[in-house]
């Protein structure tokens, strides 16, 4: 038909799903469900990669899936109206879509209003009109917000921005304005005077979002998404902000159930394994533990474990450091304290097993077979093909190998970002022929990351795998933990990891952590150490780690005169774990994220300016201090409901100005009609009750370590909880196959009359 003009036709169809057709064009719509749409955009079926992002079914994918497979879908049936030109189609959800089949122009309406549309006259690249790449083309509406996109800097709303969606290595980046960072998750949540809806976009290739950034003459405002993908594949949902991301999270598996030890404090630093004498230096961490009384469960060890000379080899243990690995290892463990060693996917070409590797031809290649090689740290190497199922293989052997067989459990995936651009070099592929590695870096990382997982499950089958890994695509969240990389020892980086924080948990990454103190710079500040402490005991991850510029270690007693308020704040975090815990099972079971903004559960318009606050679980409200010098400061209190702080009840609605010391553990509001476990010397159930009326509220348990709990060898408690004036009913059931009685008590101040009753 010519540039700028394409009159689509309808080429095959179902109750579920259409299929167009013009010149070599081919546009499918599938109904995912009641309130999802996917559209793809293809010339040739055969030449789409796989996803390894999406997977309903949540299987262990190593050779990916079709990216046009309906299975696990719950599909839908819309009630379809078509006249000449036009289709519309009306969700379950109501909302109604309305095809233009000239130039297959997409619009949506809720309500009658239009919710976004394709951009018109043209929001596809079917004849190169807009270069080389894929594109996608919307409206924009001023004032919308849009949230997510990983691991993307500066404030939550990311209108008005554009980003490049790929992976890098940042060290030492500016949490507000470096980008790309380390995740690969090209989706995001608007809100705009009509609704809500969300946009996943399914590649694995580079790829550009632009959010209003850009502007041009021609056209009304519109956002738009590029990829060097040769196709478009993308979902749309529709509904609330949270449903919205709930539907993210069933459309690409269920994140990972970490075990329990993971939420107690993990320590790490790069100084204790670079130094000559590392097992000196761990053996005196585990004396300042003893000397303070602090609780650890983990420690991350950094490479330096595997060090010839100054330079890092993967899987080669330095004797001179560890003269007995299996000693070393074992001493820990026998303080319940897990050595999680860090790993890298690239071999130097100076690895003592960089031949044997090469030999085999597990590495990505050059087109004439010989190992693709490119800048690593300390060097030049390559990178291990994941795609290849014998190199697949091979690294979960060294896992074992190395590190499983000593007595190590978990693993720390690190620096696997694979940094691949040029274009000539090629990964195996996935049964199919060769492809471009560079456009399928996230899924090396997942591959990865993969490997590791499957040598740690199969090596200790009871166990529940803990990894952790820098880089990804959502499909990591199936495997593993994740943190925000190497950021700073700086104010300003404490504000927007923050930020970062919760943008990976609006993205559909639960648990999450950062470098407390600040990774890169200098000794972080008295100050600063205890403002990065106060927000980091309220994440999934309580992990300080750095590589001080001057070569020294940030530790919990890097500063001793503040121990005292150190010790307060390890020993918060330690009684936050039973609710932290039970957060994280309602994450993985009912994809409710363990931090969260308040906007992504109430609507009030004063949230959107707040920044400096989040939600833990549903019934904790914790503000924080992210300026130097200062102790004050205020948080607005969603309207729906009251909330509890410091034995006062405040009616929702309200800023509330907050005072947060140094010097005391952190204050924090919790919502009237929950019930907060903590651990003192066993767990407590304190109640938050309204004045009137019936809530409920769930807890879970269980050993922490296996999978028992999927046949319900845990602790299920749902209580039932009636307030009136003068009385307080307390009703409990556990479902789970776990004897447990709690122990419940009212919050201070309130003098009602409590009543217990069990519900067998």
């Amino acid at each position: 038909m010519g540039k700028f003009k394409h009159k689509f036709t309808l080429h095959k169809s179902s109750e579920t799903y259409r299929i167009y057709t013009c010149d070599d064009n081919f546009v499918r719509l599938d109904f995912v469900s009641d309130s999802c749409l996917r559209v793809a955009i293809y010339k040739n079926k055969d030449d789409i990669l796989p996803t390894f992002s999406v997977n309903p079914d949540n299987d262990f994918l190593i050779s990916g899936r079709d990216r046009l497979s309906t299975d696990g879908f719950h599909l839908c049936k819309p009630r379809i109206d078509i006249d000449e030109n036009t289709e519309q189609f009306t969700m379950p959800c109501g909302i109604e879509i309305r095809l233009k089949k000239d130039n297959f122009i997409l619009e949506y309406r809720k309500d009658g209003e239009i919710l976004f549309s394709d951009r018109s006259p043209l929001a596809y690249n079917f004849s190169g009109e807009f270069g080389k790449e894929s594109y996608h083309y919307i409206t924009r509406e001023k004032g919308e917000y849009v949230f997510g996109l990983g691991d993307k800097g500066g404030l939550l709303n990311k209108s008005g921005r554009a980003f490049r969606i790929e992976t890098a290595d940042a060290m030492g980046y500016d949490a507000e304005k470096s980008d790309p960072l380390y995740k690969h998750i090209p989706f995001y949540i608007c809100e705009n005077s009509v609704g809500c809806y969300g946009i996943f976009y399914d590649t694995s290739d580079t790829s550009y979002v632009d959010l209003g950034k850009e502007i041009n003459n021609y056209y009304p405002a519109y956002k738009y998404f590029k990829t060097e993908d040769n196709c478009l594949v993308y979902y749309v949902f529709f509904g609330t902000k949270l449903s919205v991301l709930q539907q993210l999270a069933g459309l690409c598996g269920k994140q990972t159930f970490p075990p329990k030890w993971s939420f107690d404090y993990c320590a790490s630093t790069m100084a204790y394994t670079d130094a000559p004498d590392s097992e000196k230096q761990m053996d005196g961490f585990l004396q300042k533990l003893d000397e303070y009384e602090l609780p650890c469960k983990g420690f991350y060890l950094s490479s330096g474990y595997t060090s010839i000379g100054d330079r890092r080899y993967v899987f080669n243990w330095n004797y001179d450091k560890f003269p007995s690995p299996e000693k070393f290892i074992k001493k820990f463990a026998d303080r319940d304290i897990r050595i999680i060693p860090n790993i890298k996917p690239a071999f130097l070409d100076s690895h003592p097993l960089y031949n044997e590797i090469s030999e085999k031809g597990y590495f990505i290649k050059n087109p004439d077979g010989t190992p693709f090689v490119t800048e690593f740290w300390d060097g030049l190497g390559s990178y291990i093909d994941f795609t290849n199922p014998d190199a697949f293989n091979y690294w979960g052997k060294k896992v074992t190998e190395c590190l499983l067989d000593l007595g190590i459990t978990s693993t720390w995936n690190d620096n696997n970002e694979f940094d691949i651009r040029d274009c000539d070099a090629i990964a195996q592929g996935f049964g199919g022929g060769n492809v471009q590695a560079s456009r399928i870096r996230p899924i090396l990382t997942y591959l990865m990351v993969a490997s590791s997982y499957l040598a740690q499950a199969e090596r200790m089958p009871d166990l529940r795998p803990f990894l952790s890994t820098r880089s990804g695509n959502i499909a990591v969240r199936r495997l593993a933990q994740t943190w925000s990389g190497d950021n700073r020892t700086c104010f300003e980086d404490l504000r927007y990891c923050h930020n970062i924080g919760l943008t990976m948990s609006l993205s559909g990454l639960y648990f999450y952590g950062h470098d407390l103190g600040g990774f890169h710079g200098e000794m972080p500040s008295r100050e600063l150490l205890l403002r990065w402490l106060q927000h980091g005991i309220f994440e999934p991850r309580f992990t300080i780690h750095s590589w001080n510029e001057d070569g020294s270690a940030t530790m919990p007693w890097s500063y001793p005169d503040i121990m005292p308020i150190v010790k307060k704040l390890f020993n918060q975090r330690k009684s936050l774990i039973p609710y932290l815990y039970s957060c994280a099972y309602n994450s993985v079971e009912n994809e409710i994220p363990m931090n969260a903004p308040p906007l992504l559960f109430y609507d009030d318009k004063e949230l959107y300016s707040q920044n400096d606050c989040m939600l833990v679980g549903t019934d904790i409200l914790v503000a924080f201090i992210f300026d130097e010098g200062k102790e004050n400061t205020e948080i607005y209190l969603p309207k729906k409901g009251s909330w509890y702080f410091n034995g006062r009840i405040y009616s929702g609605g309200q800023w509330v100005k907050v005072s947060i010391p140094l010097t005391e553990e952190m204050p924090y509001f919790i919502k009237a009609g929950s019930i907060i476990p903590t651990d003192e010397d066993k767990t407590v159930f304190t109640v938050y009750p309204v004045k009137n009326g019936i809530f409920e509220s769930t807890f879970f348990t269980d050993d922490g370590l296996t999978f028992n709990y999927k046949n319900n060898e845990c602790v299920k408690l749902k209580f039932t909880v009636i307030c009136n004036e003068n009385s307080i009913t307390v009703e409990y059931k556990n479902t789970g196959n776990q004897p447990f009685t709690p122990e419940i008590r009212l919050c201070k101040g309130d003098k009602r009359k409590v009543t217990i009753k069990e519900i067998i």
